[in-house]
């Protein structure tokens, strides 16, 4: 719901037929990080390739991130603090990062770290710079002689001021504060930057919540206060949500932020107006089994559900479909049926002498099968993969 500040592709590091891949949006929120390692599939021993696709606004750190050894939880760090920043700061937060820049340069090469960039965001929300609405040094010139920051201009005729050398003094002045000119704004530094705290290679364990909402009253009708509602909920907690915000029932109130365990929900849902059913929902999903949930997210993809109850049936009929994660292309696919059929020798002696892709094409057709991004999908009996409305339609059909 909030900016986005780079996006990611995600894969598996070096392992030969393997397709299992997550794109994100970065910043990106407890579960929908988790969710991309769901997609990524990652095995015990095996690496994680991270690459950034996307810079949107800040295509000009792209040279220095390229070159960082920088994990996922790290970079969204990063994208989480830059997301903050209003557009003055994020102004100011270029012309800090380029007078760092140029810093590094003069110290003989020094690179820019993550620290660096993190201590930059953290700056960039405090008073340790000045932005002038200037574009050019004669503009920036113009406003220092102006506004008395040049004691020797004191006392002078309006005549000789507009025969001044604006385009000089602004570079002087420039030159003897190092500062820089960020689109229409001029930058300047004058005081200490901030450190930012550290920041955990690793991904954080999984949220204690399966559902969070955060939520306020529309801004037409109420102040900014928020809620924290964790779902599932007692119906006493619902209506001790209501009670804070000041509401009575959901109309009138937002939804500021979602984060989930099934991340696709909130698209399905015309939350608050539907919590109570989206609450029946997430019981739902709180009571199957956690290795069960990608099948659920599989399946929610696959049909593009669009609503709470076609959800909630398909909770219920888990069973009748299969999701193998360790499947991710035709290939493996291939692989998999070519090991289960012969002996290990036999299975590595015929490998090299099939067309594995075309093999597993036909494999997966043959079973009515589909590789989702959370592996490859089927129904338990191998018939066709219908949608539940479709379900429903062909039943109806043969009652006629």
């Amino acid at each position: 719901m909030g900016k986005r500040i780079f996006e990611v592709y995600l894969a598996k590091e070096g392992v030969p037929n393997n397709e299992a891949y997550a794109k994100l949006d970065l910043p990106a929120s407890p579960w929908e990080l988790w969710d991309a390692l769901d997609k990524v599939r990652l095995n015990e021993g095996e690496q994680l390739y991270m690459e950034i696709d996307d810079y949107y606004a800040f295509e000009y750190l792209a040279p220095h991130l390229e070159e960082l050894d920088i994990s996922l939880n790290e970079l969204n760090d990063l994208a989480a603090r830059l997301a903050t920043l209003d557009e003055v700061q994020g102004i100011a937060f270029e012309g800090l990062f380029s007078m760092e820049v140029q810093r590094k340069v003069n110290a003989n090469g020094g690179v820019i770290t993550l620290q660096d960039l993190r201590d930059l965001a953290v700056s960039a929300k405090t008073d340790c710079y000045h932005v002038v609405d200037a574009a050019d040094d004669a503009q920036l010139g113009r406003f220092y002689a102006e506004n008395g920051f040049i004691p020797e201009l004191d006392g002078i005729s309006d005549g000789v001021f507009e025969m001044l050398d604006f385009a000089g003094i602004g570079r002087m002045m420039r030159h003897s504060e190092n500062g820089v000119f960020v689109g229409s704004l001029y930058v300047l530094r004058d005081g200490k930057l901030t450190t930012a705290p550290p920041c955990a290679k690793d991904l954080p364990e999984k949220p204690g919540y399966l559902f969070r909402l955060t939520l306020g009253l529309h801004p037409d009708i109420g102040d900014a206060c928020t809620v924290t509602l964790d779902l599932p909920a007692a119906e006493a907690e619902l209506l001790d949500a209501q009670e804070q915000l000041g509401a009575e029932g959901w109309e009138g109130v937002t939804v500021i932020d979602y984060d989930g365990i099934i991340p696709y929900a909130a698209d399905f849902t015309d939350l608050p107006m539907e919590l109570e059913e989206f609450n029946a929902f997430t019981k739902a999903a709180r009571d199957i089994p956690k290795s069960e949930v990608p099948k659920l997210k599989a399946l929610l993809e696959q049909f593009e559900v669009q609503d709470i109850e076609t959800a909630l049936f398909l909770t219920e009929h888990l069973a009748d479909y299969v999701l193998t994660p360790d499947l991710s292309s035709p290939q493996e696919t291939a692989i998999d049926h070519l090991r289960f059929m012969a002996d290990d020798h036999s299975a590595e002696l015929l490998l090299s002498h099939v067309n594995l892709y075309a093999y597993g094409c036909d494999l997966i057709k043959e079973d009515n099968a589909t590789l989702s991004p959370y592996g490859l999908l089927h129904r338990a009996d191998y018939q066709p993969m219908l949608s539940p409305m479709q379900e429903t339609q062909k039943m109806e059909m043969k009652m006629k």
